[in-house]
């Protein structure tokens, strides 16, 4: 599907040609003249809101918030936008017949320099209940969903039972993809919070996820370290 790039009041815009115009409903919303009810992100500087145009729901979101961490503070500069890059990967995996996340249909970044400071987005909504709980009914299921979401070209890099919908026709579909960065170090992550956290059984492949693997593994060992101190202190 094309996607037509503008820029707007300092905004560059990135909008799929599917003859609905995305940004209108984003601005309607803004407006306050189109019904809506808001999810909560529980953050001031992010909202999350379902909203309704012509009959059909949305979710339009807004994220102000700068990581004051500075590893990523240094991840995000290096990397660059986040949500400009997701709409043309996700566009890639759903041409090619993948069907297994929310769309994204509108990406509006304001930047300074390599940094966004303010980004407005309107996904797919996706009818459905999301999941309480990943346990043994639905881990392997969730596993099979996750490896899916690789084969496409994208990751999670924030796996947990809310960010899994269960549709009415009983299909799976991960949502809120959390894939800064590099994809790669991303889908290595998902790989491990399938094995340690989940406990399943999925092997991870290549230098990168050798390299974060070993990551993981030094962390636990400084923190079991300094627990041995500070119990001897």
């Amino acid at each position: 599907m094309p996607i037509v790039t503008s820029k707007e009041n300092g905004f560059t815009i990135y909008q799929k040609d599917t003859g609905v115009r995305f940004g209108e409903i984003v601005k309607k919303y803004l407006a306050g003249e189109l019904p809506s009810v808001s999810l909560g992100s529980g953050n001031e500087d992010r909202t999350v809101a379902v909203v309704e145009y012509e009959g059909k729901k949305y979710i339009v979101k807004n994220d102000r918030e700068k990581d004051k961490r500075l590893e990523k503070r240094l991840q995000n500069y290096l990397s660059g936008p986040f949500f400009s890059k997701l709409i043309y990967a996700t566009d890639r995996a759903i041409t090619q017949g993948y069907t297994g996340t929310a769309d994204l249909y509108y990406v509006a970044e304001k930047m300074v320099g390599r940094e966004c400071e303010n980004v407005f987005t309107l996904h797919e909504y996706v009818e459905g209940t999301p999941l309480k709980v990943i346990d043994d009914s639905n881990r392997e299921e969730i596993k099979n969903c996750i490896l899916a979401l690789h084969r496409a070209g994208l990751a999670s890099n924030d796996i947990h039972a809310g960010n899994f919908i269960r549709t009415p026709e009983g299909e799976l579909k991960v949502i809120d993809l959390s894939c800064r960065g590099s994809m790669r170090v991303c889908q290595a992550n998902d790989i491990l919070t399938l094995r340690k956290k989940y406990h399943l059984e999925v092997e991870g492949h290549g230098a990168v996820y050798r390299a974060i693997r070993l990551k993981e593994d030094f962390r636990k060992l400084s923190r079991r370290l300094r627990g041995k101190v500070s119990s001897h202190a």
